[in-house]
């Protein structure tokens, strides 16, 4: 059973990259398959908004705030990017393609300029 999930969640991956990885190439930056690459990638690195937050939160303030306060704050964002990857797929096929739900549009942006919350 692990194993069969350890190749879905590679498989999921390689695709959400390969359609945003071809319509970067075309020249289309937003188009259907885009939309559908980028709500595969939230959905599937949903999670590493815990540890960006709690990283981001240590390094504003100290680290047991960062494990506590910033890992909460990340689950918090990590459901809302999930919700945000779903809602993605669901309606990939629907325009507007340009406009990400969430900012930064992708978990791994951000992490050397985003402010912390007070």
């Amino acid at each position: 059973m692990k194993k069969v999930v350890k190749v879905y969640a590679v498989a999921v991956l390689v695709v959400g990259f390969s359609l945003m990885a071809v319509n970067a190439h075309a020249g289309e930056g937003d188009s259907a398959a885009t939309k559908l690459g980028r709500g595969i990638f939230n959905g599937a690195t949903c999670w590493v908004e815990v540890f960006k937050h709690a990283y981001l939160t240590a390094q504003e303030r100290d680290p047991l705030t960062g494990l506590v306060f910033g890992a909460a704050k990340g689950v918090g964002y990590g459901v809302v990017r999930a919700a945000s990857g779903a809602f993605d797929i669901a309606t990939f096929a629907l325009p507007p393609y340009d406009k990400p739900l969430m900012d930064p549009e992708f978990v791994f942006e951000g992490w050397a300029t985003e402010e912390v919350e007070e």
